[in-house]
């Protein structure tokens, strides 16, 4: 998921939701106007695979800029 940082401060102060879970989503890394999340519960029913998904993201892959911007 993406927010604005507007967004995601609004998220953070639960001025509203993005889902069920009683948790918000997880931040991945930010740039200066954006905020990339993975969203709460997205391995909840351990699907295949999800083992490579943990270590993958355990090793923070995401180098988000300002390049495009």
């Amino acid at each position: 998921m993406i927010f604005q940082i507007n967004q995601w401060n609004s998220l953070q102060k639960e001025e509203f939701s993005v889902g069920a879970a009683p948790i918000i989503p997880h931040e991945l890394g930010r740039n200066s106007r954006y905020v990339f999340v993975l969203p709460a519960r997205y391995n909840f029913a351990f699907p295949t695979g999800f083992e490579e998904v943990e270590t993958i993201l355990s090793n923070k892959p995401l180098y988000p800029d300002d390049t495009f911007i």
